[in-house]
């Protein structure tokens, strides 16, 4: 769906305020494998057309989950299967991940730009190889070693498929090689790459215009750039930031069929968040760390089911 965003935006808006990665997937040990659940229950996503979906989420009013750097918790690692799988369980569609570089060019998840924090090795990521990588281990947030290993960016994108959609931040990569190792997993329609500025989206869109994406806009003439830069709106999830959302700028975005995300982090961390609120400000996926919590005060496990139940447009 394309959009005209000209004089009737700007009236709605006055009323409101290089080369792919080399596969190394072979290398990988048994520990390190994606855990095999291929019941086709845990598969309900296969084939959903996930524009639609978020488009039947808005007009629904129904508030998705975005687990942020996958979720980790005690027991299982940020930025690792394990979590993904736990906030998978929970209700959570969408898996917030940070894909690095190794030396020798293998694209991983890996938020930091040492694997100190998150793994029992030290060392920068961009000066180990992958085959160094692979030897360590992960640790959770309570500093356990855990019986799991650095995920490849390859290794996500597999396990997800049909379980739940990418959502994927850059670190140390670039757009080019995001978007053919998305084209090699053919995971293309089942991810939302994160772009931090207007210029990044329409860079990103000129390489893949087909994949759906996130950035930041504030007014109509920042749409207006989106859109005159190539950039599909249809495809567009537009972040409005850490906080509680902005609900008159989010109801303008929605007279105009376009879905925002947000996340109250903070709230999260002093324990005043109040998911049902995020939720009637408007947004269609909402990034959170504590997804037990969240999942727990949206129903999101059943409502991500019933909603794709109740919308056609979106089923596989």
């Amino acid at each position: 769906m394309r959009f005209l965003v000209g004089v009737s935006l700007f009236a709605l808006a006055a009323c409101t305020a290089e080369a792919p990665a080399p596969d190394r997937a072979a290398e990988r040990t048994d520990m390190q494998a994606p855990p095999a659940q291929t019941a086709a229950a845990d598969l309900w996503l296969t084939g959903v057309d996930l524009p639609a979906y978020l488009d039947c989420a808005r007009e629904q009013s129904v508030t998705l989950l975005q687990a942020h750097r996958t979720g980790d918790r005690p027991g299982a690692a940020e930025n690792s299967i394990g979590a993904m799988q736990a906030s998978l369980d929970d209700g959570a569609l969408f898996m917030e991940m940070d894909v690095a570089k190794t030396s020798d060019g293998v694209l991983i998840l890996m938020h930091d730009d040492t694997v100190d924090r998150t793994t029992n090795g030290t060392g920068r990521v961009d000066e180990m190889t992958y085959a160094q990588i692979s030897e360590l281990r992960l640790v959770d947030v309570d500093g356990h070693e855990l019986d799991e290993g650095v995920p490849t960016f390859s290794d996500a994108l597999a396990f997800l498929d049909g379980r739940g959609f990418a959502q994927v931040d850059l670190k140390d990569t670039t757009f080019d090689e995001i978007g053919a190792a998305l084209v090699a997993a053919d995971a293309v329609d089942r991810a939302v790459v994160i772009t931090y500025s207007i210029d990044d989206a329409i860079t990103l869109s000129g390489i893949l215009p087909d994949v759906a994406l996130s950035t930041g806009a504030r007014s109509a003439e920042d749409l207006e750039r989106l859109e005159q830069g190539g950039v599909d709106l249809g495809l567009t999830t537009i972040w409005l930031g850490v906080g509680t959302g902005q609900p008159e700028w989010d109801a303008v975005l929605a007279n105009l069929g376009i879905e925002t995300s947000f996340g109250d982090f903070g709230g999260e961390r002093n324990g005043t968040v109040d998911y049902t609120l995020l939720n009637q400000n408007g947004a269609e996926v909402i990034s959170v760390d504590d997804v037990p919590a969240a999942a727990a005060a949206l129903d999101a496990h059943d409502a991500s089911r019933a909603l794709l139940e109740a919308c056609p447009a979106a089923q596989g």
